[in-house]
């Protein structure tokens, strides 16, 4: 193939006619005077572009073996993440699962006596009803308060469920 001039070479590579001058001192290959083969730019220029992204792939961390660098790789990765669980703590965007299943739990009972506390409160209230209406809109109005109440979060801070069923 005959040899072309920089600028048919930078634009066959999508380089300006600069960076190509800034190549050829990194070792891309030209045939003589301000004259490159184009095949085998293309190909130097494919394995330049491959070192770079393994370059930028492995971090160069102060000698060692590839072993020690991957290593120091996962040790920094880990001191980040705990880093970053530190943080969303003090910003009490992170609990505990111990903490988050003693919530549940309370969350759990506090319903649970909630919604068997209907029956007994409602009892009263239905007991001579003769239209099925009348003994629906009752117990119904009292599943809407258990739920309102439930649907306040500042019900189950600091609360046994036994205090509950108070209410």
């Amino acid at each position: 193939m005959a040899a072309v001039g920089p600028e048919k070479i930078a634009q066959a590579l999508n380089l300006t006619k600069s960076r190509v001058h800034q190549l050829v001192k990194e070792g891309l290959p030209k045939e003589s005077r301000g004259q490159f083969d184009p095949v085998k730019c293309m190909l130097w220029y494919v394995r330049y572009l491959q070192g770079v992204l393994e370059k930028r792939s492995t971090p160069a961390l102060d000698g060692g073996s590839a072993g020690e660098r991957e290593s120091r790789i996962r040790l920094l990765r880990a001191q980040a993440d705990l880093r970053e669980m530190e943080l969303a703590r003090e910003r009490s965007q992170f609990i505990s699962v111990a903490d988050y299943e003693r919530t549940l739990a309370t969350f759990i009972q506090v319903t649970t006596a909630r919604v068997m506390a209907i029956a007994p409160r409602v009892a009263p209230e239905v007991v001579g009803q003769q239209l099925r209406v009348m003994i629906h809109a009752i117990i119904e109005k009292h599943c809407r308060e258990a739920l309102r109440w439930l649907a306040k979060s500042e019900n189950y801070k600091q609360d046994t469920p036994r205090r509950h069923l108070a209410g």
